[in-house]
């Protein structure tokens, strides 16, 4: 593995800059080593220094993608935030990255990145929903999971409606209609 040094790392955002403009406006099999490094500026010879190809490129962008969730997840998991403020906050990290996530998203991409994503979401409602709630007796755990994946997918429908309207609607409004609080959980689930 190469060092990674400043000059290294700024060659390896600029092509992955140039790899994501390009993913705007076609598909990942349609994009080129040599366009890649005629648009970047450098030789492919450079370019197989840091990757074997465009699909490892692709790689290494969501890799720092999902490490980036994972660093705001262990904050969120950690931290004691009303339902509002988690939510607030999810949508935040998908706003700081919502260039790259909207291209899985809504080009219907074969690329489970946003699937990983929503996972991580998912995983991270369960963990702030048990700090909040106990389950009732009467309730398996595999009825608390069933609840919230129902709950779960209904928030995956609001951010990518809300990223395909360009984020325009405010975070506030989001994260105070579909925040957990408000939900079936205050129904069906013992408040702690």
């Amino acid at each position: 593995m190469i060092k990674t040094d400043r000059r290294t790392q700024k060659t390896m955002n600029i092509l992955k800059e140039i790899f994501v403009d390009l993913l705007k406006e076609k598909p990942v099999q349609s994009i080129s080593v040599t366009e890649l490094c005629r648009l970047a500026d450098i030789n492919r010879s450079t370019f197989y220094l840091h990757y074997c190809d465009i699909y490892a490129l692709l790689e290494d962008i969501e890799n720092d993608c999902l490490e980036e969730f994972d660093l705001f997840e262990g904050m969120i998991t950690h931290a004691s935030l009303p339902p509002e403020q988690v939510i607030r906050r999810i949508l935040e990290y998908i706003y700081t990255q919502k260039e790259f996530i909207r291209l899985f998203i809504l080009k219907d991409s074969t690329y489970d990145f946003w699937q990983k994503i929503n996972l991580r979401i998912l995983s991270l409602f369960k963990v702030k929903i048990l700090q909040l709630y106990q389950l009732p007796q009467c309730m398996s755990e595999t009825e608390f999971e069933d609840m919230l994946l129902f709950y779960a997918s209904g928030f995956y429908a609001i951010y990518k409606k809300w990223l395909y309207n360009n984020c325009e609607e405010d975070m506030d409004v989001i994260a105070k209609k579909t925040a957990f609080s408000k939900t079936c959980f205050d129904c069906l689930l013992i408040k702690k």
